[in-house]
């Protein structure tokens, strides 16, 4: 039994991945509320995970031969996953930016990012464990 294999070390590596990114979306919006015409934009945690896993509208890749390349996250490009939020715009600018929610966006999202770093250190911490014996 291969205990490296086991973990979800990689996984958990790529949700703080998306986590960040997501929080550099929510500081462009909250960095341009004041904008003219600025659009805001969202990123959805389980859309690009669901990606990520083979689980999304995207066929996962397979590989039939040792050749081929690897099946990770550099595949996805969590661009492509930032989307409008297409909320009414209250003003005359056309800005939609909703400081208030991005605040919550933004703490929710803090609030993840530090789950992800404590169920990895626990990895790591179990890892280290097992190698050690203690």
């Amino acid at each position: 039994m291969n205990i490296f294999s086991q973990t979800h070390i990689d996984d958990l590596n790529f949700a703080m991945k998306v986590a960040s990114y997501k929080n550099d979306v929510i500081a462009a919006n909250i960095a341009n509320v004041d904008t003219p015409g600025y659009k805001a934009k969202k990123v959805e945690f389980n859309e690009v995970m669901k990606a990520y896993m083979g689980q999304g509208k995207n066929l996962p890749l397979m590989n039939t031969d040792g050749k081929h390349f690897p099946s990770t996250d550099s595949f996805i490009d969590m661009k492509d996953f930032a989307r409008y939020q297409n909320n009414p715009s209250l003003r005359n600018d056309g800005n939609d930016v909703n400081p208030d929610y991005e605040m919550t966006e933004l703490a929710a999202n803090s609030i993840n990012y530090a789950l992800f770093t404590q169920i990895t250190t626990m990895e790591i911490i179990r890892l280290k464990s097992a190698i050690t014996g203690r």
